[in-house]
C-alpha cells in the first residue's frame, strides 16, 4: 500500500529510520531539495534502493507528483511495503 502524505504533516511521519527520497534528475536537486533527502532519480530507484530492508519507511517526492507516484509503484511492485507518496513539493512549499 502506498499512503498519501502532504506538506502539512509530513513531520509527522519523519525520524532517524526514515528516508525521504527526491525522485528528480540530479540537476533538479541540485537548485532545490528539502533539507535531509536524497536524491535517487526514479529510473534508477529500483537499482539503488535494492540494498534497503522492504520494510524502510520510505517517503518520496517530486516536483510533479507524476515520478514519485511512479517510483512508488516501481517499489511497490518489488515488494516494499512502507511507501509514503509527499507528490508534488515547489520551491515555495519549504
Amino acid at each position: 500500500m502506498i499512503h498519501k502524505i502532504t506538506m502539512g504533516n509530513l513531520n509527522e511521519y519523519l525520524d532517524s529510520n526514515t528516508l525521504l527520497i527526491d525522485v528528480r534528475d540530479p540537476a533538479e536537486y541540485q537548485i532545490y531539495h528539502l533539507e535531509g533527502a536524497q536524491n535517487i532519480p526514479y529510473q534508477v530507484i529500483l537499482e539503488k534502493t535494492k540494498r534497503i530492508p522492504k520494510d524502510t519507511r520510505m517517503i518520496l517526492y517530486c516536483s510533479t507528483g507524476s515520478r514519485s507516484r511512479l517510483a512508488c509503484n516501481l517499489l511497490l511492485s518489488m515488494g516494499y511495503t512502507n511507501l509514503y507518496d509527499l507528490g508534488a513539493v515547489r520551491v515555495n512549499e519549504s
